[in-house]
């Protein structure tokens, strides 16, 4: 019989699409439509051609922009645990596996990185023997959804009778400050 898994699947698309626009790319756009407006005054006075000339430049590089970022929207993002396993699967790292009777102890640590309000989880997975680590952050999963894998990691933890320990490591001018992170 297979076993019953809790999962939590994000699969946002777009939203963990890397391509942005820098701010010096819609200055230029500004520019651009600034100058046609400014050539098509001076030479059609009374006209409407500075207007449509705009929103043509406006409109292509709209459709262009819509086309870049729904190029490539995004893949799967899933964890999946039960009593007899937990799994991880993210784009382009290989499928993360490991078995209750392999871990004895789930220690998570999070660790604020310098850019805010961004931060990863060290997700290590340790018996007497050996030790697997996983990491996640907000790049491979939403705030509320990683908050949901730690509760459902420190509730089976619970149920299947392994120590769970979960962290916070701040750095504080040099200083890394550890307390115990509130689930």
């Amino acid at each position: 019989m297979e076993p019953n898994y809790d999962e939590i699947i994000d699969f946002t698309g777009e939203k963990f699409n890397k391509v942005s626009i820098p701010c010096s790319v819609v200055w230029i756009i500004i520019f651009i439509v600034a100058f046609i407006n400014v050539v098509s005054m001076i030479l059609l006075p009374n006209s409407y051609t500075s207007m449509y000339l705009s929103l043509i430049v406006i409109g292509v590089f709209l459709i262009y922009y819509s086309y870049i970022v729904t190029k490539n929207p995004g893949k799967i993002r899933k964890f999946s645990i039960s009593t007899e396993d937990i799994q991880l699967l993210l784009p382009n790292v290989p499928l993360f596996t490991i078995k209750w009777s392999e871990i004895e102890e789930i220690e998570i640590r999070m660790r604020m990185l310098d850019f805010k309000p961004f931060c990863r989880y060290d997700i290590h997975f340790l018996n007497q023997k050996s030790e697997k680590e996983c990491n996640i952050s907000m790049l491979d999963f939403h705030k509320e959804k990683i908050d949901q894998i730690l509760l459902l990691l420190k509730h089976y933890a619970k149920l299947m009778k392994k120590h769970f320990t979960a962290v916070k490591e701040t750095n504080v001018s040099g200083v890394i400050l550890v307390e115990n992170l509130k689930l």
